[in-house]
């Protein structure tokens, strides 16, 4: 989560669809998309460490991933939404305590979707 946002400092966009492949959050940066949780966020951030990782590729969702509850799915989408809303919000304010409280927002968030994720797991 803390390189999440350490990527939407940087400038990085979240996306309102999720990872094809295991339903967690997406983010843009540079023009290309990210899976919070499969691809390597780490090396984005520190480029001169290794290579840069290429995004994953998602055409197939695994058979062995459990369906969520209609509940839960509401859930999730309802924070992506939010997690969109949050990163037009800080792609536009200049004011740091904004981006700040807005910045503790999207955490929140995140750990939301990572807690409905290990529990649909």
């Amino acid at each position: 989560m803390a390189l999440t946002a350490e990527l939407l400092e940087r400038g990085a966009t979240l996306l309102q669809e999720p990872c094809p492949r295991c339903g967690s959050v997406q983010i843009k940066y540079k023009s290309k998309i990210y899976c919070t949780n499969e691809d390597d966020l780490q090396a984005l951030l520190n480029p001169g460490s290794e290579k840069e990782p290429s995004p994953s590729a998602r055409i197939e969702v695994p058979q062995n991933v459990r369906p969520v509850s209609p509940a839960t799915d509401n859930l999730r989408k309802l924070m992506e939404e939010k997690l969109g809303e949050l990163s037009k919000q800080l792609d536009a304010t200049t004011d740091p305590a904004e981006q700040a409280r807005l910045l503790d927002l999207i955490s929140k968030y995140l750990e939301t979707l990572e807690k409905i994720k290990r529990a649909s797991a």
